[in-house]
């Protein structure tokens, strides 16, 4: 009777496991659905050491199939960007590619006023230096170091994050592709890494002794929540850092790719 009495008792436990395990399973995959998500992010980021004028660049774009639907979204974050900056999506002899101009980069910042009217900033008015008081919220300081854009591109199919070779938008142009090991912490069995050639043009009226940087980033996430935030991703890279002043027209650089970064429900 004893006997019997702890098998049933044992039954009942692993019944009641099994439940209390589906339910947070179902729970986990409602989480799971819920909350999963396809993105692209794509960022160009220009600066100097000095000051320059009458920029022109055209920089390596996200391109899958000869087109490019992340151009088509690219803005600036800069709510106070000087209209003379410009940017757009030209076709080159290395294929389509983005443009980015400036009248200028400058050294020093500039200084701010909100505008209201009727309750509503209406602009941001220029002021002289010396009407600026820091930590007042009436006056901004802006930094005019460099020159940004940036474009978001969500998407309703997962996005291939361990082989987009083919099938995602990549940095183009891009040649002489080859495989190289991965650094830390980017060192795990499902991360490949790779290096290629691309190509920049550059052009500026400055100093001689000017060092140019420009990074261009495009990475392609999948993010979900199941007991925290979750997410895998491939991240396209080119980074020219300090280029020197004598190195103007079409330059071949380094571009770096890496894919199955994160972790695979």
């Amino acid at each position: 009777m004893r006997t019997r009495t702890l098998g049933i008792v044992a039954v009942a436990a692993l019944v009641v496991l099994a439940v209390v395990g589906g339910g947070l399973w179902a729970v986990g995959r409602l989480s799971f659905l819920d909350s999963y998500g396809s993105e692209y992010d794509y960022t160009v980021r220009v600066s100097a050491d000095e000051p320059i004028s009458n920029v022109t660049l055209f920089v390596p774009l996200p391109v899958h199939d000869g087109t490019s639907d992340i151009g088509t979204v690219v803005e600036t974050r800069e709510y106070l960007k000087p209209d003379t900056w410009s940017y757009a999506v030209v076709q080159t002899r290395h294929g389509p590619m983005l443009r980015i101009h400036a009248d200028e980069i400058p050294a020093e910042p500039t200084y701010h006023r909100p505008v209201v009217e009727n309750d509503r900033l209406v602009r941001w008015e220029q002021i002289p230096a010396d009407e600026y008081v820091r930590n007042d919220s009436e006056t901004v300081r802006v930094e005019h170091d460099a020159v940004e854009v940036d474009a978001d591109l969500t998407t309703n199919r997962s996005i291939d994050t361990k082989s987009p070779e083919r099938v995602e938008p990549l940095l183009n142009p891009r040649s002489n592709t080859r495989a190289v090991p991965c650094e830390w912490p980017h060192d795990a069995d499902e991360t490949q890494c790779y290096s290629y050639d691309t190509m920049l043009f550059v052009e500026y009226d400055g100093p001689e002794t000017t060092r140019l940087t420009v990074t261009t980033e495009l990475r392609g996430t999948n993010s979900w929540w199941v007991g925290g935030w979750n997410f895998n991703e491939y991240t396209d890279r080119v980074y020219v850092y300090d280029l020197p002043g004598d190195q103007q027209g079409w330059v071949v650089v380094d571009g770096e790719l890496q894919t199955g970064v994160g972790n695979y429900p």
